[in-house]
This record gives structure tokens, sequence and C-alpha cells, in this order.
């Protein structure tokens, strides 16, 4: 299986080592010289002019849009990442292989909600 979880990043910061995660910076068309190292979101189609607007989505549409071999698609920020091992820890994020066994019984992966009752519209 085939997973790319975009990072969404808007300056240089360190990234896990697993290849199934893709630095992406964000609002790329609107500061070209910030950032050389990181995939820019204003190659091919994309939405990256629009970025104050849409901010980390413009990562996400530009993934859906140019990367065509692609089973699952996933976003994250660039201090917020997914793990089964409730730690910070750059090594300890979801790997590869963890994705992949979630993804045999699930479609979609998410987070715990971090505080009850803190989501917008929630009581």
């Amino acid at each position: 299986m085939n997973i790319k979880v975009l990072v969404a990043v808007h300056k240089n910061y360190a990234m896990p080592s697993d290849p199934m995660y893709l630095p992406v910076f964000v609002g790329k068309d609107l500061h070209p010289d910030v950032n050389d190292t990181f995939q820019g979101d204003n190659t091919g189609d994309n939405i990256s002019k629009k970025n104050a607007h849409y901010n980390e989505l413009t990562a996400l549409y530009w993934g859906w849009k140019n990367l065509p071999d692609v089973d699952a698609l996933g976003l994250v920020h660039y201090r917020r990442y997914f793990s089964l091992h409730h730690d910070k820890d750059l090594s300890k994020v979801l790997s590869t292989t963890e994705a992949e066994n979630l993804l045999k019984d699930y479609d979609v992966i998410l987070p715990k909600q971090r505080i009850a009752g803190s989501a917008v519209g929630t009581p």
C-alpha cells in the first residue's frame, strides 16, 4: 500500500525519517524565498495563492492533485503527528507499518479528542 502523509510546514523544522511523511511548504507562492528544502504546494495543479484562506488544506489539495499513485493520503501539522505510543518523539510517530495495519481494518485514521467538550459546537 502506498501511503503518503503530508506534513504541512511554514518554516524549516525536523521531520520524521519514515518515507511515508512528505513535508510540504504551504503558501509557497506567497513566500517563495522562505524554504527551498521541502516540497512546495505551488507546483502542478495547486491553490498555493489561496493559503491565507485555506491554510494547511493547500497541502492536501496539492497532494490530491499531484500524487496520483497514492492509495491513502493524510495530513498532519509539522508539530502534531499521529502516534500509537503517546509520545512526541519524532522517532515514535506513526510508522508506515503501523498505518498499513490500521488501514486493514479502518478507512480513516483520526486522533483521539484531547480535551472533552473542547471541539467547536459540542456542549
